[in-house]
């Protein structure tokens, strides 16, 4: 590339590179031209004499080389500094956040469900306006324009802005995920030209968490120093888990589950927020697909973000001392339990294994069938047997007796008496029904034949008549 002589008379000015802000000033003689030149701010010696009561303070100017392109390169793409009423969109949409929040909370649906789209459109507006909307926190960039530096004491202390939330994307993929939660309770909720499949808003919640995490600020290294969310983390994992559970339950209807719409082909960005979505979301990320989505993977994922977010989690301060009113706004240990509480609202923890040790029944079938089990040749036993020496099987055992372990902790008492008020019937049933499909699905897979049989009456004693003529291990229970 060649680049234009940098020498020049003392009425010349050097071109204003793309993305700075502030023109340049014409360059003195007397300087070496050789190099791009930078301002440099040095502290005052202890020699330096401050008797002089003419000036309040002293001025140094240094010039040091730097090469072309590190501050001022012609291929800066820093955004144009943002208006105030960019700030205060952005703190009217938080605040329009948090009462969608609230309203989730208390269970006003109706409410909930109108602010949380007014949430979604409003986000799409600041991913639309902007390329990178962090930059609505960042400090703006050094020019290349040397200022005199201050070396004296400032007698008023510079005003810093106070930044509350740097993280643009949390409204948007929260608003997402909690939307998707309402209408997997009632699909109908959605109205005319919304989508009715709640896994719909929960994918695009994860499209949302990968393009806030490939942000220009995140990959260059420069612009905004957001902190680590550990909040984002948590919320990502749970998304995941329902995306999981949304795979699982459409994989095991088979062919009699309802075929998925495509994505449309968006007319424009601004024509609905999945399209600005769309037209975000980085090139290089792969979208999950309910069809082949492995539910084992996508736990081992949630997994992932829950340590990640609970790694990155403040911890709680000491307690205050004796005599003093004050009290922590964080409590790590409540913030945890909020956590598995949140995460097993609807299901048990127990499913999570559950999910875990079904997710290769498939497979291991598959493998047995291959195998020639189940065709009534000689030695077809001793094939299933093998089959069920594999890892796939050893996993899945393992799982499945974890979502016992679970569910029969969640029921409170043993599995010979499972007599609960009349007011937690609904949920002792759908506990029950969870119990006994990991007890069926372990027994099929033990190669003890005592132990099998066991998990069979266990099964059968829980079951009662919702067992009556279903096919056990290709018998009659």
């Amino acid at each position: 590339m060649n680049l234009p002589s940098l020498h020049s008379s003392s009425n010349q000015v050097r071109s204003r590179p793309r993305g700075l802000w502030k023109e340049s000033h014409g360059l003195k003689q007397g300087l070496d031209l050789n190099h791009e030149l930078r301002a440099v701010k040095r502290q005052r010696s202890e020699d330096t004499s401050s008797d002089d009561g003419d000036f309040e303070g002293y001025y140094l100017l240094e010039y040091s080389p730097e090469p072309v392109g590190s501050e001022c390169s012609d291929m800066d793409t820093s955004e144009p500094p943002l208006e105030t009423e960019s700030l205060e969109d952005w703190e009217d949409l938080k605040e329009l956040f948090t009462r969608a929040t609230e309203e989730y909370e208390s269970d006003n649906v109706n409410e909930a469900l109108s602010l949380l789209r007014d949430v979604i459109h409003e986000s799409a507006r600041f991913m639309l306006l902007y390329e990178d909307p962090s930059m609505l926190f960042a400090e703006p960039r050094r020019t290349c324009t040397p200022e005199p530096a201050l070396i004296s004491t400032p007698t008023t202390p510079k005003k810093k802005m106070r930044i509350t939330n740097r993280i643009p994307f949390a409204p948007w993929y929260y608003s997402f995920f909690l939307f998707g939660n309402l209408i997997a309770q009632e699909p109908s909720f959605a109205v005319p030209n919304e989508p009715s499949l709640p896994a719909t808003y929960w994918l695009a919640a994860l499209d949302v968490f990968e393009t806030g995490e490939n942000l220009p600020s995140r990959t260059s290294g420069r612009g905004c120093e957001a902190p680590e969310d550990w909040r984002m983390a948590i919320v990502w994992g749970r998304t995941l888990l329902c995306v999981a559970d949304a795979a699982l339950t459409f994989q095991q209807q088979g062919p009699d589950a309802p075929p998925l719409r495509p994505e449309p082909k968006w007319p424009s960005p601004t024509a609905s927020p999945f399209a600005a979505i769309a037209m975000r979301r980085p090139p290089g990320s792969r979208r999950i697909v309910l069809e082949t989505a492995d539910p084992h993977d996508l736990l081992l994922l949630a997994m992932d973000h829950f340590t990640r977010g609970i790694f990155h989690m403040p911890h709680t301060p000491p307690l205050p001392a004796p005599g003093t009113t004050s009290v922590s706004a964080f409590n790590r240990a409540s913030e945890l339990f909020t956590i598995a509480r949140e995460t097993r609202s609807r299901v048990p923890g127990g499913r999570c294994w559950l999910v875990v040790g079904t997710a290769r029944v498939e497979d291991i079938e598959a493998m047995a069938e291959a195998r020639g089990w189940g065709e009534g040749e000689e030695g077809s036993e001793s094939q299933y047997s093998s089959a069920l020496d594999s890892e796939e099987a050893e996993e899945a055992r393992e799982g499945l007796e974890r979502a016992v372990e679970f569910f029969e902790r969640a029921k409170g008492v043993g599995t010979e008496d499972m007599e609960i008020a009349d007011e937690r019937r609904a949920e002792g049933e759908e506990l029950r029904a969870f119990l006994v499909e990991a007890l069926l699905t372990l027994a099929n897979f033990t190669k003890e034949e005592d132990k099998r049989e066991a998990l069979y009456g266990r099964a059968q004693l829980l079951g009662g008549d919702t067992l009556e003529g279903m096919e056990v291990d290709g018998r009659q229970s």
